[in-house]
């Protein structure tokens, strides 16, 4: 893996009314799980929106529900027509 698959594989975590890049993280774990979740499960994303560039234009600004427990980059959209 080089810098440019690095960078690729970020996902912004960003403010949900101004957009701003608040944080990032690199998505789930090999077992779909949230790395940065709190002790009760919780996504760091959660209540924000998401930008992960290499999942695709669905991906782009996509809000996280409070209180979600999945990890967003491994919401399957394409399988709901999203």
């Amino acid at each position: 893996m080089n810098e440019n698959d690095v960078i690729d594989n970020v996902v912004d975590i960003l403010d949900p009314v101004t957009d701003d890049v608040v944080t990032h993280c690199f998505g789930p774990t090999a077992e779909g799980k949230c790395p940065l979740a709190s002790a009760d499960g919780i996504v760091l994303c959660h209540g924000c929106r998401i930008e992960a560039r290499n999942l695709g234009p669905e991906y782009w600004k996509l809000w996280v529900p409070p209180t979600s427990t999945v990890c967003p980059s491994a919401w399957h959209l394409d399988e709901v027509g999203y």
